[in-house]
């Protein structure tokens, strides 16, 4: 962990300065890190540098502002090591939720090898540029297995940092109420609450809700920013659904990926259609009415596996880093894969329908990188939203492989 986290430390963890210059820049000067003209850090020797906007919680910036007095490469690496064990905490969490790993330390330590190669392209881009993540999953997950055991207090606090950190778990809050917890969304919210209002102790009342107010208008999803992305590196279905269905431009690549010429609000409407599918596909998962509790573990994880899936795609501006969300469902699909290899004895046990779209799946998201590619077919990848296919690639392998099936392999193991 320490020599990976070395490694990237030399990449200078660009996203993450900007969060702790965000605390120097509220606490420090009084100023409004969501301006970029305001975020401009004095650090401890005096080096004055300009840092992009800041899109998160106050709370988390001022949270950082006693590391942001350690020198730079210090508070770089730290950031980075802490990454690299949740990454590891994160594999050993996945685990927890499926007995046979429990008791396999070969199977699961080859399931987590498989994990991580299938998602290296996103742990390794979150801990290239700094990225939240990777913590956002954990807490994710760890709320989930929490609310399982009963404990919704500490499930609700650690949705609530997750929701703070960055507002995406957000929509967690929806599933724990639809398997019958109704004690964590309330604990969520209470904790949530208090987070968010907490900073008024150290920058003041008035103050806080001033950076209350600027971060809203970041994160309201009716911006106009978010209904039209033209970034070169956004991969969600706005942005996906409005590349190839009208005449909209990129950001850097000129050239022509439409397949239609519809007005942005067709495709606006498509968009919010696509997303709709999506969260009712989460139904296909669930199976069950809502308000019932999910009885087992394994089928806990599968349905939470996809809605973490389906984040990257639903919400506005996300990048590469975002798809982190689906190391859940790598995990499922890699503990499938792997137990279907043991037991035919090889590659021909895996079905091609699962084989194919996950292969794809590989070849569009990490054999596209620049250092494999060239950087002139990474920019092509980027400007034709390769990625977004691989992502949908994963959806059709994902959605093929039930709980049910996990426990057949298991049952003709035992026979």
């Amino acid at each position: 962990m320490v020599l990976i986290s070395l490694i990237f430390t030399t990449q200078q963890a660009a996203d993450y300065r900007i969060y702790v210059a965000a605390g120097r820049v509220m606490i420090d000067e009084k100023a409004n890190p969501f301006l970029d003209e305001d975020m401009v850090e004095t650090e401890p020797d005096g080096i004055v540098t300009p840092h992009a906007q800041y899109r998160y919680a106050p709370i988390f910036g001022i949270a950082l502002y006693p590391i942001s007095l350690l020198p730079k490469q210090v508070y770089i690496f730290l950031w980075l090591f802490f990454n690299v064990f949740l990454l590891y905490k994160s594999i050993l969490l996945f685990r927890e939720f499926f007995s046979e790993l429990k008791s396999d330390t070969k199977l699961f330590g080859i399931t987590a090898i498989l994990t991580l190669i299938l998602g290296i392209r996103f742990w390794g881009q979150n801990l290239q540029l700094g990225q939240t993540t990777i913590l956002l999953v954990f807490l994710s997950v760890y709320a989930l297995q929490l609310s399982r055991k009963n404990k919704p207090v500490l499930a609700g606090l650690m949705l609530a940092l997750a929701i703070v950190t960055k507002i995406m778990p957000l929509l967690l809050i929806g599933y724990f109420i639809y398997r019958k917890d109704f004690k964590t969304p309330v604990f969520t919210i209470i904790f949530t609450v208090l987070l968010v209002y907490l900073p008024a102790l150290i920058v003041g009342i008035d103050y806080n809700n001033f950076l209350i107010q600027e971060w809203y208008n970041i994160i309201n999803p009716a911006n106009k920013e978010y209904t039209l992305e033209t970034k070169t590196g956004i991969y969600n279905l706005s942005a996906f659904i409005f590349a190839y269905f009208t005449e909209m431009p990129d950001d850097k690549i000129t050239g022509n990926r439409n397949i239609l010429s519809l007005s942005y609000e067709i495709a606006g409407i498509l968009t919010n259609i696509a997303r709709g599918a999506l969260i009712l596909f989460t139904l296909y998962f669930v199976r069950s009415l809502p308000f019932k509790a999910c009885k087992s573990s394994v089928h806990a994880f599968w349905e939470f596996g996809y809605i973490c899936l389906a984040f990257p795609l639903v919400f506005p501006a996300q990048n590469k880093y975002s798809f982190y969300y689906i190391l859940p469902a790598l995990f499922f699909m890699a503990y499938y894969m792997v137990q279907k290899y043991k037991a035919e004895g090889g590659l021909k046990g895996i079905p091609l329908k699962i084989l194919i779209p996950m292969s794809m799946y590989f070849i569009l998201t990490t054999l596209t990188s620049s250092n494999i590619v060239g950087k002139y077919w990474y920019d092509q990848t980027q400007f034709y939203k390769v990625i977004t296919f691989g992502i949908i690639a994963l959806i059709v392998a994902y959605a093929q492989i039930k709980p049910s099936m996990l426990d057949t392999i298991q049952s003709e193991k035992n026979q």
